[in-house]
């Protein structure tokens, strides 16, 4: 039968339309499985306000005010959403390139700029974001307060923004591939005896002396890494300290953040500071800028700051190799 034939072309024209019909229905099919096993929308969530919000579909368009938000969202697979950031995201790299609507603090956020890119949601902070979010609220866009202070609460933002991105399975997965890490930690801290867990000091800026109390996410970080937070019996996230005490409570190990360009945290530095020389950390010369981003930043690389603590204090413990910096 010659392909020009009528009945021919009647038949080719039968079996592609089936073939585009079974596409479809496979297309479907997958969909629908992601909606089955990820988010039903409409979707109501509540925030770190304790606000109710919510969304009618998955948002396409979205805008994150915070490192920390914008690093959960490439990690669970919603980088291809995220429209627009702030200057300090810049985690992942691809988040660099994203268009920028001001800086961390709610006073730097662009409101037109915000609204320009069309977001139908946007994931902010906490107190410092309050007013931004009540201004889009008044305007119709969804915005979520993201806040964290310990790792429950980090796996707790990150579970929250997989239920508002439609992407609650691949957010699962990351909180428990954190738990897995943060748990190994744990089980080789558990053999160090309490009387060989190192005195630490942690700076955080030099003038005047700012260091990390038991309830900041560095205290704790220090905590479950082994190390004895000298400072631990003040409930002050960040509270001001004068040498004498640093000198009183001579710490084994001083850590910092690095800051590029800067040597604060060198050995030099702090041995020519009154009375520090006879510090057990300076005279040992265990003293390290470690990263800040990592250590501070209430996303997905905390764990990374964790085993990075680990390692600085228990090299022996935890060998694998270091991004710290000795000083």
């Amino acid at each position: 039968m010659s392909r020009s034939h009528p009945l021919f072309s009647s038949h080719s024209r039968y079996w592609a339309s089936l073939f585009q019909v079974v596409c479809l229905l496979l297309l479907l099919g997958l969909v629908q499985s992601r909606t089955a096993a990820g988010t039903s929308w409409p979707v109501t969530l509540s925030d770190a306000f304790g606000r109710s919000v919510t969304l009618q579909s998955e948002p396409r368009r979205i805008i994150s005010l915070s490192p920390a938000n914008t690093e959960i969202l490439f990690a669970i697979g919603a980088g291809e959403q995220v429209v627009g950031v702030t200057t300090f995201c810049d985690f992942p790299a691809e988040a660099v390139s994203r268009p920028k609507v001001g800086g961390f603090a709610g006073s730097t956020v662009n409101l037109e700029s915000v609204i320009s890119l069309h977001p139908d949601l946007v994931l902010a902070g906490d107190e410092h974001h309050r007013t931004v979010i009540e201004l889009l609220s008044k305007r119709g866009i969804p915005a979520l307060s993201i806040k964290a202070t310990d790792f429950g609460g980090v796996y707790g933002s990150i579970r929250l923004i997989g239920q508002a991105t439609g992407r609650q399975p691949e957010a699962d997965a990351l909180v428990k591939s954190m738990q897995v890490r943060v748990e190994t930690v744990s089980k080789q801290v558990a053999r160090i005896r309490p009387v060989d867990r190192v005195r630490v000091y942690w700076e955080v800026f030099d003038a005047p002396l700012i260091t990390s109390g038991r309830n900041s996410f560095i205290g704790q970080l220090i905590e479950m890494a082994g190390g004895v937070n000298v400072f631990a019996d003040i409930d002050a996230e960040f509270p001001q300290v004068n040498s004498e005490a640093v000198i009183a409570r001579d710490p084994q190990v001083i850590l910092g953040p690095e800051v590029p360009g800067a040597d604060t945290m060198s050995i030099g530095k702090l041995r020519a500071r009154k009375g520090w020389s006879g510090i057990d950390a300076v005279r040992h010369a265990r003293v390290y800028a470690l990263s800040g981003d990592l250590t501070s930043r209430p996303g997905p690389r905390l764990v990374d700051g964790l085993e990075l603590v680990a390692r600085t204090l228990y090299p022996k413990l935890f060998p694998s190799p270091t991004s710290a910096t000795s000083q």
